[in-house]
């Protein structure tokens, strides 16, 4: 009865370490493709910001990179009194720009103000699934 015992508690321990050896590397390849995806998407958003400018019709609270500089969207009103949303520019500090970045470790981009130095080695990082 023992040597029952230790081969099923064997078999069990077998299949537990097959199986966290399996999602470990079923996680290491879905976060290599949303690291890839994140780079190509941040892409695209910086390419869409080239087109911005700070009459760019926009909702509240919605963020961009306009000319290099960080903006947000804000109601403004005009000279005549018309409330109209429009991008609030905030310069970035000395030496920095704004760029659209690929997150690391779920899907999606942030703003930032950072260098271009920074900006590349965070894309090369992405698309080679590199760690930081």
């Amino acid at each position: 009865m023992s040597q029952l015992r230790v081969l099923i508690i064997s078999a069990i321990i077998a299949i537990l370490a097959f199986a966290a050896l399996s999602s470990s590397y079923v996680i290491k390849r879905d976060i290599a493709d949303i690291r890839k995806q994140n780079a190509k998407d941040a892409q695209a958003l910086q390419d869409k910001f080239e087109t911005f400018t700070e009459d760019t019709e926009c909702e509240p609270d919605q963020i961009a990179c306009i000319k290099g500089d960080f903006a947000k969207c804000a109601t403004v009103a005009t000279e005549d009194g018309k409330l109209v949303n429009k991008y609030q520019i905030q310069k970035c500090n000395t030496g920095l720009t704004c760029f659209a970045l690929p997150l690391v470790t779920k899907p999606g981009t942030s703003l930032v103000c950072t260098t271009k130095e920074d900006r590349d080695a965070r894309f090369d990082q992405a698309q080679k699934n590199l760690k930081r």
